[in-house]
């Protein structure tokens, strides 16, 4: 997000897309009647002269709401933001369970992709505990010092605007229980979403059929090429094969007016947008590991420590890519607060970073990985 759009002048406008939520009252400073906001909510600026305050209304449904209020500048969002990571103390055991899978991910920094297949048939998947969707997510090192801190993502606001919705928009659910929702929603509403045919390098088994049950490429160099030249969206190396999700097959389903329902990783929503596709991006934020274990009587406190760990770096690391946050208190309600996410963001029209906007033709090749996450190829 570049600074630039956030330059101020007397009575200058914009429209914003709030990265985190504010309750109007936090800020001790606050100069008059605050606004409350959301995650992914919309909002009008209408006066972005101040350094330190904004005086903003909602867009709700595309227009601006009644309500009108005083909130944080970015420039003191982020300010505050810096000032409270410094303060944050990890404890040791904390530091030493991690140190060496930072250092791990951050040699590893090219690995952008999921082990997992992109909508590998169930009977052939790779374990499919919630677990497993972390297993290459990169990660930022969070040492507690002012380096650390001032190279760490703060999120705050994005310049957006306005585009009219001329098709059907993916879904990428992240966060624990995301598969659980996939399948429901799939199982539920055949007729608005569906999954897309991967591609692969293997050979095709008894009775599986080409273009239905997999794209199946002729030669691994022709897929290495059609990767390096950016068609697909995600890839994973499994047992000396290729398989990926292509942009192309994510449009095919779009071209149903159905939602494409990706497993992917959250790199994947990075190159959606260049490839000129935003799908609605939903992040299931646990609560507490508690809240883990409740839901799935099967965890154990470690586990579910180790998962709503796992979860918060993920959130760190792609969270400005999210459309929306949901928490609920069980399975049911956070289906329908998804639920409710996807039918507001349907169209007919939708926001999108402004920069995104002005620059979504090209993308970076994707490194695929193998089983074990060593880099294969020379994209």
């Amino acid at each position: 997000m570049s600074s630039a759009s956030y330059s101020t002048g007397q009575k200058q406008t914009l429209y914003v897309r709030a990265l985190f939520d504010s309750d109007a009252y936090h800020d001790p400073g606050l100069p008059g009647r605050g606004l409350a906001f959301s995650y992914g909510d919309i909002l009008h600026v209408v006066n972005a002269s101040d350094e330190d305050w904004w005086q903003a209304r909602r867009v709700e449904g595309g227009v601006d709401s009644r309500e009108f209020g005083i909130i944080a500048s970015k420039s003191r969002v982020e300010r505050r933001e810096r000032a409270r990571l410094k303060q944050v103390k990890f404890s040791n055991n904390q530091y030493v369970a991690h140190e060496d899978l930072y250092n791990k991910r951050r040699r590893k920094k090219n690995l952008i992709f999921s082990r997992r297949f992109p909508f590998y048939k169930s009977k052939e998947r790779l374990n499919d505990s919630t677990e497993d969707m972390y297993n290459s997510m990169p990660t930022t090192n969070n040492h507690n010092n002012e380096s650390s801190i001032s190279n760490n993502v703060i999120l705050s606001y994005e310049t957006v605007v306005q585009k009219e919705l001329l098709y059907t928009r993916p879904l990428v659910i992240l966060g624990p229980f995301k598969d659980r929702i996939n399948d429901d929603l799939m199982a539920e509403y055949p007729h608005k979403f569906g999954s897309c045919v991967p591609h692969t390098t293997r050979e095709p088994r008894e009775n599986e059929v080409d273009g239905q049950d997999y794209h199946f490429v002729s030669s691994r160099e022709k897929m290495e090429q059609d990767i390096h030249n950016h068609f697909f969206i995600e890839a994973v190396q499994y047992n000396e094969n290729l398989y990926g999700t292509s942009v192309q097959s994510v449009k095919d389903v779009a071209s149903q007016r159905k939602h494409c329902v990706l497993d992917v990783s959250g790199s994947a929503i990075k190159r959606l947008q260049l490839a000129g596709i935003w799908p609605i991006a939903v992040f299931i934020k646990p609560p507490s590991p508690r809240w883990l274990m409740e839901i799935n009587k099967r965890l154990v406190e470690e586990q579910a420590r180790k998962i709503y760990d796992r979860t918060l770096k993920q959130e760190q690391e792609f969270g400005e890519y999210f459309t929306a946050v949901v928490q609920a208190q069980t399975l049911d309600e956070l289906y329908n607060e998804i639920k409710g996410v996807i039918k507001d963001q349907s169209g007919p029209f939708m926001w999108v970073p402004l920069e995104e906007a002005s620059s979504a033709t090209t993308t970076t090749p994707p490194t695929t990985t193998n089983g074990d996450g060593a880099t294969n190829g020379d994209s």
